[in-house]
């Protein structure tokens, strides 16, 4: 009896906690695992019930992109952009779908918003030497494709290190949270608050 209430209960446990993954859980882990077209439609579905939310019109326009849907990503990006001017993310992919398409001034004018919003040194060198070659002569398909996923190599190496940062660099031990009040981490890494 033991046993069966055992087993009952791990089943109930293992039920519970795989129906705890959202579908932008799923969708965003679709993505990371470039099952674009499960990530698209994911966030498609996300986006009928709320139709505003940024994070998944970025996640959308991102699986278009990769998709090579390059309409479809700069209508979600365009949202996503509207709602927030300072997205790099948005602004980035908003120019690489451009240059993809061979829409030079479009893709210009988001990469130079990209830089004025202060991306990672290494991926601002990276976005001004696309920009001169955005302005030289007539690109080839190729050479787009090239400008386009060396970029992308770029910020996904800036968010590594960004990563990175935030491990080698906690927070600092002591410190104030408005509804809770006082605060600190134990050595475990739990919150405790006061």
């Amino acid at each position: 009896m033991r046993q069966r209430h055992a087993t009952l209960v791990t089943l109930l446990a293992a039920a519970l906690l795989a129906g705890c993954a959202t579908p932008y859980g799923r969708a965003r882990t679709a993505l990371a695992e470039e099952r674009y077209e499960e990530a698209a439609s994911g966030f498609e579905e996300i986006l009928t019930r709320h139709p505003d939310r940024l994070d998944a019109l970025i996640g959308l326009g991102k699986a278009r992109y990769k998709l090579g849907a390059f309409d479809d990503a700069i209508t979600a990006l365009t949202r996503a952009a509207a709602r927030a001017p300072k997205s790099e993310t948005a602004h980035l992919y908003l120019g690489l779908s451009h240059l993809r398409k061979g829409e030079d001034g479009p893709a210009e004018e988001h990469l130079k918003t990209l830089l004025a919003l202060g991306p990672h040194r290494r991926l601002a060198a990276q976005t001004s030497r696309a920009l001169e070659l955005v302005r030289s002569d007539h690109l080839s398909k190729e050479m787009r494709a090239f400008i386009a996923a060396s970029l992308e190599d770029e910020t996904e190496w800036a968010r590594e290190v960004r990563r990175a940062a935030e491990y080698a660099y906690p927070p600092p031990p002591f410190y104030w949270y408005r509804p809770f009040g006082p605060c600190f981490t134990t050595r475990s890494g739990h919150l405790v608050c006061y």
